[in-house]
């Protein structure tokens, strides 16, 4: 009776194991990029949805609910904790919930939506993933309303005028 040839056997095996166990090491790898890539930007989107809720100017707020400025420091500020080209291919735009089109105060804020491929392409598809990210942290009282309560606390406290206030600044930075 005549032998099998086994040469070659572990060789082949070897590259099959090996292949899968790279394949499963980029994946990771990628993967946790993308948890990396999403920490980031959630920070960055929680910081200047902080910078949104602080920036308001001591006046009611425009007819559309909207303070211009708010969002302006929101942008500058998210563009601070999360630099252009810190996450290659980025393509998330800072969005506002302004108070004037929220139904509930609770979902005042800013958020983004970002796309990334999911993985490295041979294992878990080339499509690219879409990320959100929100901040809402609600915005009540506004600012003058809290000037305004301060005033009366004063007032009723010490039966004065409240001309001397002293009052701390965030900039949500």
């Amino acid at each position: 009776m005549k032998e099998k040839n086994n040469k070659g056997q572990s060789t082949i095996e070897f590259i099959l194991t090996f292949t899968a166990a790279v394949g499963f090491i980029f994946l990771f790898l990628k993967m946790a990029l993308n948890y990396t890539n999403g920490y980031m930007v959630h920070h960055a989107t929680f910081m200047a949805s902080r910078a949104y809720l602080v920036g308001d100017t001591e006046s009611q707020q425009t007819v559309e609910g909207r303070d211009k400025n708010a969002f302006e420091l929101a942008k500058s500020v998210f563009d601070k904790n999360l630099p252009a080209d810190l996450i290659q291919g980025f393509d998330g735009v800072l969005t506002e919930n302004n108070p004037g089109v929220v139904k509930f105060s609770v979902f005042t804020g800013v958020w983004t939506e970002f796309t990334q491929i999911f993985s490295v392409g041979f294992v878990g598809g080339k499509d690219p993933v879409k990320f959100r990210s929100e901040s809402f942290l609600g915005r009540e009282p506004t600012r003058v309303e809290s000037i305004n309560q301060i005033c009366t606390a004063i007032k009723t406290i010490t039966l004065g005028s409240c001309d001397l206030q002293a009052t701390l600044e965030d900039n949500g930075g």
